[in-house]
């Protein structure tokens, strides 16, 4: 299950997300995917976001956007066009129900998983011949902003709460390649995100789990209400600063 809820506002927060990190996405799918697969998966698809971009940079035949959340699926097939279609699964199952997969593509989700690496390994298992992972995860996120800061370090602690790791990137040294697998593309991108935008999304998932009991166990009871004032701020132009999310993006193609 997505860790920070899979209501109508983690979907807004979800679909602020998609547009803030399209520019890095994309260039990452238009580099390493030279040609148009004929079966891809887009794992923890949310709303379908990616699963659309992934159909639109590669011009694959069939795209299967794959999420635990039903009530995303249900969205993101509304929004559906054509090639695209979804499911529910649940990371450990099987990936494609209709052979082998091409492009298997997981962005910002092994943040939210236990034993990410051994979930990707599993995932470049079932890849065809000549398919590639591609693995898109946060390896650091930089601010001068104390706000900021301390927001991401309560989201860090709830995350790891759940056995999961926000900072997934670094994660991907552990993981055990599959015979017939290795790495083509490993490379940390600098993604510099305005600070209104940073502001909101994290204003979107305050409103989320601000009120949990396990927050103000360990923050402070005012914590919550504090950050989101401050947010507020940021998000409105009201306070000027800095935030880099740096994100490391590995391609495992699987040879034979």
């Amino acid at each position: 299950m997505y860790a920070l809820g899979d209501t109508a506002t983690a979907e807004e927060r979800l679909d602020l997300v998609a547009a803030v990190f399209e520019p890095p996405s994309r260039a990452f799918l238009a580099t390493v995917v030279t040609e148009p697969p004929r079966l891809a998966c887009d794992l923890g698809c949310g709303p379908g976001n990616t699963t659309r971009l992934i159909r639109s940079v590669t011009g694959a035949r069939q795209v299967i956007g794959l999420d635990s959340s039903a009530a995303f699926v249900r969205s993101a097939g509304s929004r559906a066009g054509e090639g695209v279609g979804f499911r529910v699964w649940q990371a450990g199952f099987p990936l494609a129900a209709g052979g082998a997969a091409d492009l298997v593509y997981a962005r910002l989700l092994l943040a939210h998983l236990p034993a990410a690496a051994r979930l990707a390994a599993s995932w470049a298992a079932q890849l065809a011949p000549g398919g590639q992972l591609l693995l898109d995860e946060v390896a650091r996120i930089d601010t001068g902003s104390d706000v900021l800061r301390e927001y991401l370090s309560v989201v860090v602690a709830r995350i790891a709460a759940s056995g999961a790791d926000m900072y997934a990137g670094p994660l991907l040294d552990d993981i055990q390649l599959p015979a017939g697998c290795r790495i083509g593309h490993d490379e940390v991108v600098a993604h510099p995100v305005a600070a209104a935008d940073a502001a909101r999304m994290f204003l979107l998932n305050l409103s989320v789990w601000g009120d949990d009991p396990w927050v103000s166990e360990r923050f402070g009871h005012d914590a919550a209400a504090r950050l989101g004032r401050e947010l507020g701020r940021i998000a409105a132009g009201l306070v000027r600063c800095e935030i880099t999310w740096f994100l490391r993006q590995v391609a495992i193609r699987r040879t034979r």
